[in-house]
This record gives C-alpha cells, structure tokens and sequence, in this order.
C-alpha cells in the first residue's frame, strides 16, 4: 500500500519463513517457472463489451451453437462464382469498405427474395432490391438484410381504405351552430380509445393529462404546446437549403445516370435497372446511417480492392472468434488392459453412457456446423459426437466408444484422433489403475481417470506433466458423486487444456489472433480518399471509363453541397445544380527566400 518493501516498514514484525518473500513486487507475483502475464486488458474489454452488445438476449442462437455467420460475399449472386475470388473486385454491386479500426464491412446489392408487395398493408412496398451487410469484426461474423419500404400510390388506389365515420356534432351554446368536432377532453380525464376525440393527435391529450396530474415534470410549462426549437436563428432555414441543394444534386445525377444506363445491360444477378442504378440501395442506407456526413469521414474508409485482400479475408473468415477444446473420452470395460481390446468397445455401461448423456450434447457430425475437431462425418470419426459452445468458447469429445473399430485401419484412425488431443478423460470399470502408456502418444498432457465406486460416487486422479500448472476444480484422489460428475470434468478438462497452452510459447488466443488479423487488414488494406471521391465510389464501386470522369464530378458537387450548407442565396428556394462555393485558384509560386537553394537547370519560376 505505500509501495515499500516489508523490511522498511517499522511496525510490521515478519515471521521467520523461507518459503516466505517480505520483498514482494508487483511484477514477481506469478511463480518462478512460468513466464510473465501478456494479458491485453483493453482487448479482453473490447471483446466483453462486443459480446455483450451482440449476444446479450440473444443467446442460444437458433442452431444452438453458431455465433459467427457463414454468409460470405458472393452468396445469391450466380455471377461471381462459389468462392470468394476475383469476381468480387471487378462487381459493381459490392462495396468493401470499413466502419472503425476494428470493423469491416461489405455492403452488397441483391435481388429482393420475396415479391416486393407483401400485402401487409395498402400502398406498401418493398424495392425490388435488397441491401445485404456483412460486418467483421472481433466477435466474428454478422449478416444483415436490409430493404427499403415505401408508398406507392398506385397500389393504394386499388384498394379504397376505410371511411372513418364522421363524429356527431354539438350544439354549441355560445353562437347556437353546430360544429362538427366535440369539445376537447378536460385535462384530469385519462383518454383511452372510446372517448378521445379525433380534432387533434391522441398523445396531446396524454400530455395533458400527464401535467394536470403531475405538476412537478412540467417545469412551469404545457407538455402538450409546442418547444421552441432547439436551433438558434438562421440555422434551421441553413439545414433546408442543404438538404434542398442534396436533392437538387442528386436528382441532376440520377438524371445523368439515367440518360448514360438506358442502353447498357445490367450485371448479372442485379434485378430492377434505370435510374437507380447497382448501388443505389445500399447507397441510401449508408446516407440514412449518417456515414455520408463529414463528421463520419475519420472513422469510415474504403478498401483497396486486390487479390491479397480476398486472401486476407479468407483467412480471418477460417479464424475461430471463440476458445476451441477437444478432448479425448475413452471407455475401460473389465479386464481390458491393451490398446486394442479398449479401442474395440462399441458401447459402455448404463452409468458411463449417462456420463456422456450429460457431458455434452450430441451432434450429427454431417450437418454440424460448429466446431468440429478435426472429425469428418461419414468418415473415420463416426456418426456423431458430444459437443456442447458457449459465448467464449467451444469443446467436442472425441468418444472412443463413438468412433468406428470394425477394421485395424479404423483402430488406427481412433488411435490418431485420441493421441492427438492435450486432455484425455477414462472412465475406467477395471480394478487395476489405469497405466498411461495404455494408449502411447507424445501428447496426452492432462490425465483424469473416473473410477465408479458404490452409492454413486466416483474416484478421481489427476496427472498432469511436470510443467504444466496446476489447475481445478478436480484434484487428485478427491471423490465426487455422478450427478455432478459432468459439470466437473468439462471444467477441469478446460482448465487443464487452458493450463496446457499456457507453456506454449507462442500460442494466442483466438481473440488476440482475430484481432492481430483485422488491425494488418486495415493497416494494410485502407484506401485513402478524399471526401468527394468517398463519396462518388459510395455512388459506383467500380466506375468504367466512361462514367469515371462523371462520376467524379457528380461526386464533388453531392460532397460540396453535404458541406456547404452556410450560404445566404440559398434561402430563396430555388434549385441549384452546383454548390455555391467559390472556386480557389492557385497563387503563383514564390521562390524559396533560402539563399542556399541551388536552381534545378530546365525549370523556371512558373513551371516549377
């Protein structure tokens, strides 16, 4: 506490100890033999509060297992193949982009899948165009789709809606006339549906009410009058002249795009054509979350469209945003001591298959779609096998018992698939202890044995090797009972495979390697661009020839008027095609008053 060591404090009397250190520092807490902590305590936050946004109400997921999607950006378009390749940098439907230093994005413009009039309500509509998201980031991968719903007047004509009935009318007692709305309700009556009227919006009266019977929130004033706006003078007429002038430039492109497209074919796998062009969707959605504003430039940038980085997503999309465990369930019936009698069980006893029952659940390894283990289905690892995810991590046994055993090739592909996992776990019903070169492997580095003892209780033992740490909640020779046998293996099988990888020297965890991952895509990947040409590549992915010029020059005039919005002409109303800045012209160049400066031979004072 007052960062001095024991020996300088004058009160504190210490005992004489060896294996007690007075002179403890905060960098020599951890033991000797292990080497110091590289936790990431910013990352591990990040990731806690990632998840928590994401996954929070939200879990278990419909599958039960899967947290990242597999969606990638060349599903539902026939054009660009079945892998992620070099079709997707030359489609003018997709985008790539990214939102922040740890978030990717795609944004990708597809056919809508159902018909663009649900029928849910007269008048409305969906496009007939779909704008598909796919955001990467720690947490792994997120899938969104996303369509505009709009009016049409056409198909509300169709339909005549509902006459509302008109409300009977009063007699007035003042002037002796008839009017044909009632009285406004009194303030101390609650409205509900049977007696408000309809002379004004329903939430004013639920104002009212509020502030006759709660005096102290209205602070002096009617919660059903109208604010004053919250704007200074001036400034609310500046925001329509901007969003006036946005209109004017985007109908201007719209209508140049719409002159240059009439005889082009579209993309294939693009319904719906004119004026809207392959990306206008997605455009609009970006626009109405704010990302075409200048205030968003620092954190949203474009990508530079190349081969490595389809490799480089590949290879983040391979990446587990989650902790992996396999681990190893061997069965020993009575009396088996060699490798091949152990190997060749089918099935254990009632107790041990209840073991495995509420060890994991059981999952088809054909149509698994989570972590696998390295097992194939229809292969040499069986049919099925236990598995069971969290929102930090995923584990598949890999169950003798499980596994095929009907040829010496099958005992050989078992004895690979147990060898190889870090944690094995044996139930084993012999009277002898199990020996661990039963099954020899190099690996093997965390041994628990179960040994079922009357009254259902188990004998556990614990071996590990000499550097791995120690761990729990299992010790050696401690007993526990069946019904919490389950709970406590999976921890310890866990820990133990935790404390395994802890002697790894460079061993990660999927979240640091995830993260390693995104900040080399975005270091290396990061297209730097001006504000116009964000804007104009928001506009067209990738621009030909012919329209690149124009493209460019329709999107200095959309980013002048998004920034532009100051000007006093502008109050008029009138339509602009053009912002109003004045155009800056270069000075001429001053040569440099260094009297040291020697003159490049060939360039004058105005052509340097």
């Amino acid at each position: 506490m007052k960062g001095a060591n024991g020996t300088d404090i004058e009160i504190l009397s210490l005992p004489v100890d060896e294996d007690f250190d007075p002179n403890v520092q905060f960098d020599n807490l951890s033991p000797k033999n292990t080497p110091a902590s590289t936790i990431d305590v910013k990352l591990w936050a990040q990731t806690i509060c990632s998840q928590l946004v994401l996954y929070l109400g939200q879990w278990p997921l419909w599958s039960g297992c899967q947290t990242s999607s597999s969606v990638c950006e060349q599903h539902d378009s026939p054009s660009l193949g079945p892998e992620l390749g070099a079709a997707v940098l030359r489609a003018p439907h997709v985008q790539l982009m990214r939102f922040s230093d740890s978030t990717l994005a795609s944004l990708i413009e597809l056919p809508a899948m159902d018909l663009p009039c649900s029928g849910t309500a007269p008048g409305l509509a969906t496009s007939d165009r779909q704008v598909r998201v796919l955001l990467r980031d720690i947490c792994g991968k997120a899938c969104w789709d996303a369509s505009a719903l709009h009016y049409d007047p056409t198909v509300a004509g169709a339909e005549q809606p509902q006459q509302i009935p008109v409300p009977k009318t009063v007699e007035s007692p003042r002037d002796n006339t008839l009017s044909s709305l009632p009285p406004p309700l009194p303030p101390d009556l609650l409205p509900d549906y049977k007696n408000s009227p309809p002379d004004k919006h329903q939430l004013d009266h639920v104002l009212a009410y509020i502030g006759h019977t709660s005096p102290e929130v209205t602070c002096g004033r009617r919660l059903d009058e109208v604010g004053a706006s919250p704007l200074p003078p001036g400034v609310e007429d500046e925001l329509v002249c901007a969003l006036v002038a946005h209109r004017n430039a985007e109908r201007n492109y719209l209508a140049n795009r719409d002159s240059d497209e009439e005889c082009e074919p579209e993309p294939d796998g693009i319904r719906g054509g004119g004026a809207s062009g392959s990306f206008e969707q997605c455009r609009l959605l970006l626009a109405q979350l704010g990302t075409l504003g200048a205030s968003r430039r620092p954190h949203a940038h474009l990508l530079r469209r190349s081969d490595r980085l389809l490799r480089e997503l590949r290879n983040l999309d391979a990446q587990r945003c989650r902790e992996t465990h396999k681990v190893a369930v061997i069965y020993v019936g009575k009396g088996q001591e060699t490798r091949n009698e152990i190997l060749s069980n089918r099935c254990g006893s009632p107790a041990y298959e209840a073991f495995l029952a509420a060890l994991a659940w059981e999952v088809e390894l054909e149509s698994h779609v989570g972590f696998t283990g390295g097992l194939r289905g229809g292969g040499g690892g069986g049919v099925s096998a236990p598995y069971i995810a969290t929102l930090t991590l995923e584990a598949l046994f890999h169950v003798a018992t499980r596994m095929p055993a009907d040829t010496p090739d099958a005992i050989l592909n078992k004895t690979r698939h147990l060898g190889n996992d870090e944690v094995h776990v044996v139930w084993s019903e012999h009277w002898r202890t199990y020996r661990r070169d039963t099954l020899p492997t190099q690996f093997c580095d965390v041994l628990i044995v179960l040994y079922p003892l009357p009254a259902g209780l188990l004998r556990c033992t614990v071996s590990r090797k000499p550097d791995v740490a120690v761990f729990g909640p299992l010790w050696e020779e401690c007993v526990i009972r069946l019904s919490c046998a389950a709970s406590l293996v999976r921890g310890a099988a866990w820990a133990g495979g935790r404390a395994v990888r802890a002697t790894m020297p460079l061993y990660q965890h999927a979240c640091s390697e995830r993260r390693r991952a995104l900040d080399a895509l975005v270091q290396d990947h990061t297209q730097p661009t001006s504000f116009e040409g964000f804007v104009a590549r928001l506009m067209d992915p990738v621009p030909t020839e012919k329209h690149a010029l124009q493209n460019d020059h329709n999107g200095a005039r959309l980013a002048n008027a998004l920034i532009d919005h100051g000007a006093s002409s502008w109050a008029s109303g009138e339509p602009h095609s053009v912002s109003p800045r004045p155009t800056k012209r270069l000075g001429p160049f001053k040569r440099p008053q260094n009297p040291t400066t020697t003159p490049i031979p060939g360039l004058n004072r105005h052509n340097r």
